[in-house]
């Protein structure tokens, strides 16, 4: 045989050879592609279909935004009174008690708010009930009660809203610059106050009812609010928030009527940067002859800084006086010291000492108190 001949029979085999071996591998390809594109095209439908409410599993509704936080506040308390008698507890810090939220809100085409609150707190053995008798501890149970339930509407006009919530006067007694707040810093303080027979200036600061309020918009850090109850008694409120010559000031005043009695409260708070000074007072106009009106008021010092990389520190000194409630003779005075301390994100830990001075009514006692803040 010729050696050309069979040189290019060799050669067409090769050729012939290759171009079979391509054309598999390049069906193999295009088969791999098609199969592919038809596994993300699935998987498209699969996400428009959740996003459109479709499917077993449904979160949510679309174009509602839902936010979920809250916190759980865990402390050891101690308790001392004039007897010598002295009790450690395990408590819920009534200052900020342990609770979980539920915030919504949507917009309409015309450019307004719609949203809702849900809030509910759980307190096991709240710091606000205990006596320091082990025997009657654990007074307020393992309460799961509703903090707020409303619906609201927000837009230039103002917001409105109705149901379970806060009336206008709450928290006008905290218009000030309380950082240690959560160390039972504050005007109304809830530690060890069952031990001396009754709280400090727990009147004149609202409260969370069924009603419908209304909060004007913020004119120069100016903003009123207007609450009315079920039962129609109305509450007002003024607040503001702003800098007057150069340093920092909060302010409230609030106006409402507590079963016939009326009642005036404010409180203001300046921070001078280094240092805040803050005050508060409450006054319950009681109707009937004989009855004598009762009165309370609030000073304190604060004091927030950076000094751990853990986080900033807020220290606080008060003094209050309470010269009546509700005509029982509680008159009762007090002094406090407390810390708040960063630790990480989310997380506080706090320390706390009371003293009480006694009064008619009540005999003194000493109230201390550590724990932990963690909010998510």
């Amino acid at each position: 045989m010729n050696h050309k001949h069979l040189l290019a029979g060799v050669a067409a085999a090769a050729v012939m050879a290759a171009g079979n071996a391509y054309a598999a591998a390049h069906a193999s390809v295009e088969d791999q592609i098609k199969a592919n594109s038809a596994a993300i095209d699935a998987l498209s439908k699969e996400v428009e279909a959740l996003k459109a409410g479709g499917g077993e599993i449904q979160k949510g509704v679309k174009g509602v935004n839902l936010k979920i936080s809250g916190h759980v506040n865990r402390a050891v308390a101690l308790f001392s009174d004039a007897n010598g008698a002295t009790d450690i507890t395990y408590v819920d810090n009534d200052a900020s008690s342990t609770r979980v939220r539920w915030d919504a809100d949507t917009t309409t085409s015309g450019g307004l708010t719609i949203g809702t609150r849900l809030e509910m707190e759980m307190e096991s053995n709240s710091s606000v009930a205990v006596n320091g008798q082990a025997a009657n501890n654990n007074a307020g149970g393992d309460a799961f009660a509703a903090r707020h339930a409303y619906v609201f509407i927000k837009g230039g006009f103002g917001t409105l809203t109705t149901g379970q919530q806060g009336e206008a006067t709450e928290g006008i007694l905290h218009n000030s610059f309380n950082f240690a707040s959560l160390a039972d810093i504050n005007p109304e303080h809830t530690n060890g106050s069952a031990i001396v027979g009754g709280g400090f200036l727990v009147f004149g600061d609202g409260g969370r009812q069924d009603s419908i309020r209304y909060d004007t918009p913020q004119f120069g850090g100016f903003q009123a609010a207007v609450s009315a109850r079920d039962n129609g008694e109305v509450t007002v409120a003024g607040r503001y928030s702003g800098k007057v010559a150069g340093l920092g000031v909060l302010a409230g005043v609030g106006y409402e009527e507590n079963f016939g009695n009326q009642i005036v409260s404010a409180s203001a708070g300046i921070n001078f940067g280094v240092i805040a000074l803050n005050g508060a007072m409450a006054v319950q106009m009681n109707e009937g002859a004989g009855v004598e009106d009762d009165a309370a008021w609030y000073v304190g010092l604060a004091h927030r800084g950076n000094y751990s990389d853990m986080g900033a520190t807020s220290l606080g000194v008060d003094f209050s006086n309470n010269n009546g409630q509700r005509n029982n003779g509680i008159n009762n005075s007090s002094i406090g010291i407390g810390i708040v301390q960063g630790m990480a994100p989310g997380a506080d830990a706090y320390a706390s000492l009371r003293h009480f001075f006694g009064g008619d009514a009540q005999d003194g006692a000493q109230a201390a108190m550590v724990g932990m803040r963690v909010t998510f």
